[in-house]
């Protein structure tokens, strides 16, 4: 397997590991971005649900799109030209913005879980809010990808068949 092939096999399993992440650590966990859904849990349900955002889901999402981010700078150098090497880097910083938006949420729950042990489930209502803000904008950040992998692409950079 060529260099380039291998870049590939490591950017896309990086990527591959962090969807499924996405989808089956993280995504079961957003349903509580709910007043509604907050409201059929316990108060020791509630404190869980955040505590485990807080100390196990979130870390774990952000270690995801870290090695995401090594994958890409692994890969980099194997790039043909500044252009692509440009492509690359690019993706590299989007890696930034969203670990930066997901240090972001994990501190939005570490407030809310205080102010709900001080003030009960009513303290909570502006942090849901935030919190489903930042995940739209971590959405719409992490939807960017795709462009950059599309931009590889128009610049002769195929994903090996065999990794299809």
């Amino acid at each position: 397997m060529s260099e380039t092939a291998e870049g590939w096999r490591r950017v896309l399993s990086a990527f591959d590991s962090w969807i499924e992440y996405e989808s089956m650590e993280f995504a079961p966990w957003t349903g509580y971005f709910s007043m509604e859904n907050l409201r059929n849990l316990t108060d020791a349900e509630r404190l869980g649900w955040m505590h485990s955002m807080v100390d196990e889901i979130i870390p774990g999402r952000i270690e995801k799109c870290r090695d995401a981010a090594i994958a890409l700078e692994d890969f980099q150098p194997y790039m043909p030209d500044a252009s692509a090497r440009d492509t690359v880097q690019s993706m590299i910083d989007l890696n930034t913005v969203l670990r930066d938006g997901m240090m972001q949420m994990s501190d939005v729950l570490g407030n809310m879980k205080e102010e709900y042990r001080q003030g009960g489930l009513d303290e909570v209502t502006p942090h849901l809010s935030e919190l489903i803000d930042i995940e739209e904008d971590i959405r719409h950040h992490m939807s960017l990808y795709s462009k950059g992998f599309a931009k590889l692409r128009s610049l002769g950079l195929e994903i090996p068949d065999d990794l299809r």
